[in-house]
């Protein structure tokens, strides 16, 4: 009788382990992407059920091991955080496209952590210039303080991109609309801006000497855009 109860107990403690046994596991292999086609390196992959964790490669390449039913999340700096059900229909190599949130700013953070590849910064910057859609600021400058670093916003007006360019000299950056040199753009409206940009330094000597300060270039919207 003893042995028989020795031997039960032996029985309910496999059980668990047995469970554990018949798990299915599943080899995902995939890349990150973002911004029309560009790889993403470094995302931070974890499989919800299995545990398991990987790290996008410089190419955007990754593998993990997760359960054969299971939950990928995709979670980084500068994109929205993703989840991918994995099931047994989920082919072994998938494509995962990111959500940019789109800024320059965080351009610029996407290459600072190695997400974006410096080469590959002027494709990102001209993709999010259009897409942005400015008629969610209140005015210009909000559109200024939130999409470009370092740029000091006087309450005149008065935008300062790199600090004074001589004692003497104008400090207050220049303004080009559409082409044309503009002492002011108060009157500019977020719903009619097309995209902006910012020179500094040697690219906006084409400007003349009164862009030493640095340039601020927008351009509006037409009939057709």
């Amino acid at each position: 009788m003893k042995n028989r109860i020795l031997i039960l107990l032996a029985m309910l403690l496999a059980v668990p382990y047995m469970a554990d046994a018949q798990i299915a596991t599943k080899v995902v292999y995939g890349q990150t992407q973002t911004l029309n086609n560009l790889p993403v390196s470094g995302i931070e992959i974890s499989a919800k059920n299995s545990q398991a964790t990987a790290l996008s490669d410089s190419l955007g390449y990754f593998m993990i091991v997760c359960n054969d039913k299971d939950r990928l999340r995709f979670k980084s700096k500068v994109f929205n955080h993703k989840t991918v059900r994995i099931n047994e229909k989920t082919p072994d190599s998938i494509f995962v496209n990111l959500n940019f949130v789109n800024s320059d700013r965080n351009v610029d953070v996407a290459i600072g952590y190695g997400y974006i590849k410096e080469k590959d910064r002027t494709q990102a910057v001209q993709y999010i210039k259009n897409r942005i859609d400015y008629s969610n600021y209140q005015s210009v400058y909000d559109i200024l303080k939130n999409h470009f670093t370092n740029l000091q916003i006087h309450d005149d007006g008065c935008i300062i991109i790199r600090g004074p360019s001589s004692i003497n000299g104008p400090n207050c950056a220049m303004y080009i609309v559409d082409g044309l040199k503009t002492d002011n753009i108060d009157h500019i409206s977020p719903t009619d801006i097309k995209e902006i940009s910012v020179l500094k330094d040697g690219s906006a000597a084409i400007y003349g000497v009164e862009s030493g300060p640095g340039v601020i270039i927008i351009n509006l919207k037409r009939g057709g855009d």
